[in-house]
């Protein structure tokens, strides 16, 4: 067993600045003369600093958000968002990298060196790695709200991910399902719908139609991205790995999601929906078109909450190469405290990799800072060829960590 014993994390979330509007009237309360301007700029910092094998390291992570609307003179509003990512994470290749060693052609393994779009993981040697730094463009559009919703053209998420839910968590930068930040760079385990990364696209979002408090509000969205090449902070398209490794590129990604949410008395309720599918217009062999599904849910009852979902991919590869996650958390707040359990659970049957992560943890939440502290434990088993047959390697990880946050 692995040990990884943190000895500081912090999160600093600060410097939310909104200027002025450029006209003196509140855009929230626009009285149909002349226009009115809002800017708004975010930038949220977080860290974790952990000691791994006797070796200290520190992980970061920047989140800088831009915004500028416009309303008209007949109410309509516009503008534009430019926003950017960077991180020091663990050395994996984006979210993926290697898991374990299945030669292609031997025993059940893949017929040619392969990486799984949706996991992003491969099984050849040598594994990949690389600094665990890296920065991308995660929003760069032009949007524009219409009577019935919002038009978004550019970089962007994809209508899969604009409404998911799931359940809480106690903490920003560690997660079971998908955390920013893994130190131990095993964890392989995420329910959020990549299907066309930040790529430039086009987007609908409507607006909420029906009311929670009696039949519900159910909101739709639908997207369409020509093609996928970006390789980003959490997601990557594409790889260099050793030698020639077969990884799909979609093209004509159509995404389309919904949110539907209702009250029932001291109950809320959430539902979400995603769904991907692609063209294939790849000359490589076994490449295929992708095809992508999740679901989730929360709930809360009055201090009580939870949540969970569920994410299925082909991965964009022929035959039994599938990836599927699983996440579930339940929490507790009580006044200015919230503590969460989690867990999630991958399967990836193109590098006969699985897995599954536990955390718990509790943090404190006040008029400017946060402070928490946690353990996570995570499981994997990945392949490994010995003596012409395919066996199994099983590792594992746990972390304690503490957190702590800022925000201005």
């Amino acid at each position: 067993m692995k040990w990884t014993i943190s000895a500081i994390s912090f999160a600093a979330v600060s410097s939310l600045f909104t200027a002025p509007p450029t006209f003196s009237q509140d855009t929230h309360s626009y009285n149909g003369s002349g226009s009115a301007a809002e800017t708004l700029f975010e930038i949220d910092m977080a860290g974790l600093a952990f000691a791994i094998e006797g070796e200290a390291e520190l992980l970061a992570d920047l989140d800088a958000r831009f915004r500028y609307e416009n309303i008209t003179d007949n109410g309509r509003r516009y503008g534009f968002v430019l926003a950017g990512r960077a991180e020091r994470d663990s050395d994996r290749i984006a979210f993926g990298g290697n898991a374990g060693f299945c030669p292609a052609g031997q025993a059940d393994c893949p017929d040619q060196p392969s990486r799984g779009y949706t996991s992003g993981l491969q099984a050849q040697a040598p594994a990949e790695r690389d600094s665990g730094v890296r920065a991308a463009v995660t929003e760069a559009f032009l949007f524009l709200h219409s009577g019935w919703g919002e038009w978004r053209i550019g970089y962007g998420d994809g209508a899969a991910r604009l409404d998911e839910v799931g359940g809480p968590s106690a903490f920003r930068t560690i997660r079971a399902d998908g955390g920013r930040l893994d130190p131990a760079g095993v964890n392989h385990a995420r329910t959020e719908n990549y299907a066309s990364g930040q790529a430039p696209k086009l987007v609908f979002r409507s607006i909420a139609l029906g009311q929670r408090s009696t039949i519900g509000s159910f909101r739709a969205s639908a997207s369409i991205t020509p093609e996928v090449g970006d390789c980003g902070v959490d997601f990557c398209a594409f790889g260099d790995g050793p030698g020639p490794v077969r990884s799909p590129e979609p093209d004509w990604v159509v995404e389309l999601g919904g949110l539907y949410e209702v009250d029932r008395g001291p109950q809320e309720w959430a539902f979400s929906i995603g769904w991907a599918r692609s063209e294939n217009e790849s000359p490589i062999a076994g490449v295929d078109r992708l095809e992508s599904l999740d679901l989730g849910v929360s709930w809360r009852r009055g201090n009580w909450l939870a949540g969970s979902r569920w994410l299925t991919s082909n991965n964009a590869i022929n035959g039994d190469a599938g990836y599927q996650a699983y996440s579930a958390s339940v929490g507790y707040e009580a006044g200015p405290w919230m503590t969460s359990l989690e867990w999630a659970a991958f399967s990836d049957d193109l590098v006969h990799a699985d897995g599954h992560t536990w955390q718990v943890g509790t943090s404190w939440l006040g008029d400017s800072w946060l402070l928490g502290v946690g353990l996570q434990q995570v499981e994997r088993e990945v392949a490994q060829f010995l003596a012409g047959s395919r066996s199994s390697e099983a590792t594992d990880s746990t972390v304690v960590f503490l957190e702590a946050s800022w925000r201005h």
